[in-house]
């Protein structure tokens, strides 16, 4: 009867939704990201940031995560607020993330009102609107590559704060908490792009 179709219909899509997590832990993809390399460069206000790190995930999956800016507030860490606002007058899209960090003793707030070019699904880059973020300038990049079922991303972030950080926070320090930003972002991003994966192919 009807009934027992819908039932039949109901239990088919859990079964395949279960079969997608346990396929995700035996080919390996709740494997940890990894970390290949920091560069920390500081002059003054300006530092320029960059790291290549391996997601555990498709290309595909991984490029619709780092564009979820609706769901970045939810995975904790630095961001308090992000979300998508008004596109510009040319139709680029927009978002606004509010972010909030300490190194060491030094803690700092930062809101940041940004255009989201999408150069490709290989090329994100997101250009801050300086008269409206608590930054002089401030440009981020992320570039994708596929090896073999993961994505090794390059990311780049040039930012010139407009302040001055305390002499104490050398290179090294802010290395570390690079390092440490730098590995809770790829374990969330990874997060991210297994979720969206597995929803995906349940709904199939």
């Amino acid at each position: 009867g009807e009934v027992t179709d819908m039932s039949l219909v109901v239990l088919n899509r859990y079964t395949r939704a279960l079969s997608v997590v346990i396929l995700t832990f035996i080919t390996g993809q709740g494997a940890a990201a990894e970390i290949n390399w920091i560069k920390v460069k500081r002059d003054g206000a300006k530092v320029d940031i960059r790291s290549e790190f391996v997601v555990h995930a498709p290309a595909n999956d991984v490029y619709a995560a780092l564009l979820s800016y609706d769901k970045f507030a939810e995975m904790g860490h630095t961001f308090v607020d992000s979300r998508y606002i008004e596109p510009a007058a040319d139709g680029t899209p927009r978002i606004y993330t509010r972010t909030e960090g300490c190194i060491v003793f030094f803690c700092k707030t930062i809101e940041r009102y940004a255009r989201l070019e999408i150069e490709s699904q290989q090329h994100i880059r997101v250009v801050a609107e300086p008269e409206r973020s608590d930054a002089v300038s401030s440009v981020e990049s992320w570039s994708l590559r596929s090896e073999g079922g993961s994505t090794v991303i390059e990311y780049r972030h040039e930012i010139d704060t407009g302040f001055r950080m305390p002499p104490l926070l050398g290179t090294m320090i802010i290395r570390r908490s690079v390092k440490d930003g730098t590995q809770k972002a790829a374990v969330r991003i990874q997060e991210l792009a297994l979720a969206s994966r597995t929803v995906t192919l349940a709904s199939n």
